[in-house]
Formats: structure tokens, C-alpha cells, sequence
């Protein structure tokens, strides 16, 4: 079962990254489905940075020094007020380096 898994993940990983590079312009995707898809990358980065913020390496929610939760409301507030990717990770990371 898990080689069907791995290889049903392949094949679908190719046929997504090789429709992009081939010449398949007559197939078009649906606009429900693109904007469905336009939330996708938020919702994976969210997931990803809520996960390192709230949980610890060992899986269980975060218990111990609040510095990354701080770095990460101020670097939030960073993102609002300048819409600068730069500027939000670097004063993240600075806060974090201060508050650690």
C-alpha cells in the first residue's frame, strides 16, 4: 500500500510541475478551482510558521520561554504595517535574537 501512496504522490507531482513546463495551454482549470488554489501557499505557510511558534520539538504544545511567541506578535506587526517581506523576517529574527 505504501508504494501505491509513493507513487501515486509522484506521478501527481510530475503531472503538476509538467503542465506548468509543456506546451498544454488548451487546458484550462476552472475558476472555482482557481480561487481555491490562490489560498493554498497562506495556508501552508501559516501552518508552518503557527507550528514552529506554539509546539516544541518534541510535538507537545509549547510550554516553556514566550520570547518566540513575542518575536512572532511583533513580527506580525511588522508585516501590517510595512507589506515588506524583508523587514518582517529581519525584525523577527531581531526581536527573537534580543528577547532569546
Amino acid at each position: 500500500m505504501i508504494w501505491f501512496v509513493i507513487l501515486a504522490s509522484g506521478l501527481a507531482n510530475f503531472a503538476a510541475r509538467y503542465s506548468m513546463l509543456s506546451n498544454l495551454k488548451f487546458l484550462k482549470v476552472p475558476i472555482w478551482l482557481e480561487e481555491y488554489i490562490r489560498f493554498a501557499p497562506t495556508a501552508a505557510l501559516s501552518a508552518i510558521i503557527a507550528a514552529s511558534v506554539f509546539v516544541d520539538e518534541n510535538g507537545a504544545p509549547f510550554e516553556g520561554s514566550s520570547s518566540k511567541i513575542y518575536a512572532a506578535l511583533i513580527a506580525s506587526c511588522i508585516a501590517l504595517l510595512s507589506r515588506s517581506i524583508l523587514f518582517t523576517i529581519v525584525g523577527g529574527l531581531f526581536v527573537l535574537w534580543l528577547l532569546g
